[in-house]
């Protein structure tokens, strides 16, 4: 592999498809905004960030990076109905260690009161029963170091993540809610520790807004426990996206191919229950539901996670995290039209920059997740449709998408592509 990267770094100014380019490419950008954020099994926010793209760095020929950061306070759900929430986070993008070519970003992301919840393993798990991870505090550290070869067309990146958690405990697939607060490797003061190592192909003609050209990223992922009944597991996920032209630069077709399957690396802990005497009085069928649930969460717990499916990337009809298994297999199709150029420079209190274009885009996905990669990998696909309307500015690109799938809708506010 250092051969063959070294062949291409001396030997070609591009892999097949060229890098285009606008002057108005890299150009400095600022937004303020004030957004409420809701999210179900979490709670609500009213938040203040910024996005400033593109902070020269001088001492880096040609240096940039970006910055990403914010503040919100709201209220908590769950065991923290009506409690105030306090969150923060700043992220830093692609800051040039010696050149443009080898880059750190480093992100700390907190928030207090914090919950998220799991739907139950496997395709046709049931959307009404989750299960929810509970904690007073939590803060994540992130940092990510990126090695560019020729107009960053391939990247080699290493990312890790620290979690520091202040467990509360959890509530199961029943409503039942248990204290972590005193279990070992659990409790006040916890840290997980998350890593990825991966490899990213990007030969398009723009890394930004592709129209025309491929992108494969591998990567490995290595998870932590996050429960006691749960493992610890690596997660490998490919990715293949192509990007054709219908129209030169107005219509786009984008298909799209991910896979993701995973390896457990140490099994669960699972404690067996015995209910007393007083339980089976009061509810004689105690000890049956007990032995089912010790069954479940005992095989759940020799099993790993692979990349779920649900939310802002992948069947984006369905809530964020709707399914998830041993393996997952995705796919989707989305034409992009974009209209006439805008070429608008604007400059006023809460924002600088440069407005490019406008984007519709329709897109159909279907995506399926399975125990096995036998037969049922390739079959039992659940269908994810909708609208996008995307804004590419100078130096980044915004989406609203709005996707349909027979448990509703879903409405999501990003930055980037899906894929």
């Amino acid at each position: 592999i250092s051969l063959f990267l070294f062949y291409l770094t001396n030997n070609l100014s591009a892999i097949i498809f060229e890098r285009r380019k606008s002057f108005k490419d890299d150009i400095f950008e600022y937004y303020f905004l004030i957004a409420p954020i809701e999210r179900p099994g979490f709670g609500s926010l009213i938040t203040i960030g910024s996005i400033v793209n593109n902070i020269p760095v001088p001492w880096i020929e040609d240096g940039k990076f970006n910055l990403i950061g914010g503040i919100g306070k709201g209220k908590g759900e769950n065991e923290f109905e009506g409690q105030d929430i306090d969150a923060y986070g700043l992220t830093i993008i692609d800051f040039p260690i010696f050149s443009n070519n080898f880059t750190f970003s480093p992100a700390r992301l907190a928030a207090t009161k914090f919950s998220y919840a799991f739907y139950e393993r496997g395709i046709d798990s049931d959307p009404e029963r989750k299960f929810t991870i509970m904690a007073d505090r939590v803060a994540q550290n992130i940092g990510e170091i990126s090695y560019y070869f020729f107009d960053r067309q391939i990247e080699l990146f290493y990312t890790f993540f620290n979690a520091e958690i202040d467990f509360y405990g959890y509530q199961d697939y029943d409503g039942n809610t248990v204290s972590l607060k005193n279990v070992e490797g659990f409790g006040s003061g916890t840290s997980k520790w998350t890593e990825r190592w991966g490899v990213l192909l990007d030969d398009t003609d723009f890394r930004r807004d592709p129209r025309i050209g491929y992108f494969i990223k591998l990567d490995r992922w290595q998870w932590p426990n996050r429960t006691p009944q749960e493992s610890s597991w690596f997660q490998y996920d490919l990715e293949t996206t192509g990007y054709i032209p219908i129209i030169d630069q107005k219509l786009i077709l984008v298909v799209t191919q991910y896979l993701s399957t995973s390896k457990v690396i140490t099994p669960g802990k699972v404690v067996e229950y015995t209910c007393t005497d007083q339980q089976l009085f009061l509810y004689p069928k105690c000890q049956e539901i007990v032995n089912e649930a010790y069954k479940r969460d005992l095989e759940n717990s020799k099993k790993g996670r692979a990349t779920a499916l649900g939310g802002f990337e992948r069947l984006r009809g369905y809530p964020e995290g709707r399914f998830f298994d041993e393996h997952t297999n995705f796919r989707g199709i989305e034409f992009r039209y974009y209209f006439d150029s805008v070429d608008l420079d604007f400059d006023i209190i809460f924002a600088k920059g440069f407005l490019a274009e406008f984007q519709i885009a329709g897109f159909y996905e279907q995506g399926t997740v399975s125990p096995s990669l036998g037969k049922n990998f390739w079959k039992n696909f659940k269908d994810s449709y909708g609208l996008g309307l995307r804004l590419i500015t100078g130096s980044a690109v915004a989406r609203i998408d709005i996707g349909f799938s027979d448990e509703g809708s879903a409405t999501t506010a990003y930055w980037d592509y899906p894929f």
